[in-house]
């Protein structure tokens, strides 16, 4: 497996590149299962939409 670290201007590791090949078979070993990226998305939208909701009106001048 051949694995790129990835740094900010200061030389501190930030991040970790892997071929997909490579991730995929991580995947199959590990059993790990993702959801498609946009359901993701959508999902923490209507989780913060729900947040917001139950926290009611905030910065409002008037009682």
């Amino acid at each position: 497996m051949d694995v790129k670290y990835l740094s900010d201007e200061k030389g501190k590791i930030t991040g970790v590149f892997i071929a997909i090949a490579d991730w995929e078979q991580l995947q199959k070993q590990y059993g790990i299962v993702l959801t498609e990226p946009a359901a993701a998305a959508t999902q923490f939208q209507r989780n913060l939409a729900g947040a917001l909701a139950k926290a009611g009106p905030q910065g409002s001048d008037t009682p």
